[in-house]
Parts: structure tokens; sequence; C-alpha cells
């Protein structure tokens, strides 16, 4: 049975279900984040926080009215994310910053979600390099709400035009 308490009590909320395509492709080898880097070359694993086994990715958050943070899941097509202060709303639009240098996100793409909505980059190296990064949908529940590799998502916007992950 999964926890639903950190190792510091705090609660786990999945945000959202996790879709059937992502269940159904469980026994494909999944890649775990175990270095990301904001534009300015911040560190964001945190290991204080373990999502299912591995430290996550701690992110600030902002939208009109309504700011804090939250650590999401290290593991590729994994939606869990830890609330460590305001509150997510599902279908919303959060401009998403480095929780140390208050730099926000760069933008790789569109994503076909929702109009405004965007698909933002993590480095995987401290200076950015997009065909060495990481990428997810900046809407709370999104179907492309857990990151992918950003040049997976270059390769479709080139053959399809916009992106939407299934």
């Amino acid at each position: 049975m999964k926890n639903i308490f950190s190792k510091d009590g705090r609660l786990i909320i999945p945000i959202t279900d996790r879709k059937a395509s992502v269940i159904k492709n469980e026994d494909k080898v999944r890649y775990i984040v175990d270095k990301a880097f904001c534009p300015k070359g911040c560190n964001l694993i945190d290991p204080e926080y373990l999502i299912n086994g591995f430290p996550g990715l701690r992110l600030k958050f902002s939208r009109s009215g309504m700011e804090g943070e939250f650590i999401i899941s290290a593991i590729e097509g994994d939606f869990d994310k830890i609330i460590l202060s305001g509150q997510l709303k599902d279908g919303v639009k959060d401009d998403l910053f480095c929780p140390h240098c208050d730099t926000m996100l760069s933008k790789l793409a569109n994503c076909s979600c929702q109009k405004g909505a965007e698909m933002v980059v993590i480095g995987l190296t401290p200076v950015l390099d997009f065909n060495d990064a990481i990428a997810f949908c900046n809407v709370t529940g999104c179907s492309n709400g857990a990151f992918i590799k950003s040049g997976d998502v270059i390769r479709h916007i080139r053959l399809q035009g916009e992106y939407s992950r299934y």
C-alpha cells in the first residue's frame, strides 16, 4: 500500500488520477531525475522529501491571489506531488519558479491543453541546455503534467505542429 504521509508527517496528495495510458505503460523502463537545475543553475532536487522512494524536485508557484511550494516526483510519468504550502487547483495555470532564487522556469513550447498553457523546462545540467532537459505543463491536472524529456516534446512539435502527449 502506498504511503499517504511523508517522513515528516505531511500529507502526500496526488493532484490527478494517473491516466490509463500511463498505468498501461508501467512495465516500460522509466528514468529517475537525480539532477535538476533552474535557469540560473540552482539545484532543485530536495532530498528532504521522498516521493515513491526518491528525492523530489522542489518548485515555487504563483497565480493571482495564491502562491506556495510543492515537490514533484522525480520518476518519469509519475504525477504524485507533495504540497508544502499554498493550494494547487485542478485545471489552473500557475507560474513556476525556482524556490531558491525566484527565477521563473523557461518556456519550451505551448501546451495544447488550454489557451496560455506552457510546457516549462528544467535543465539536467547547471547551464540550461534544451536538449538535456525535462519538460512538463504548468497547468495542474494536464496529462502533460508529469515530466518528459524535452527532446520528445520538440520532436512531436516538429511532426505534429503542437504538443499533445497522447
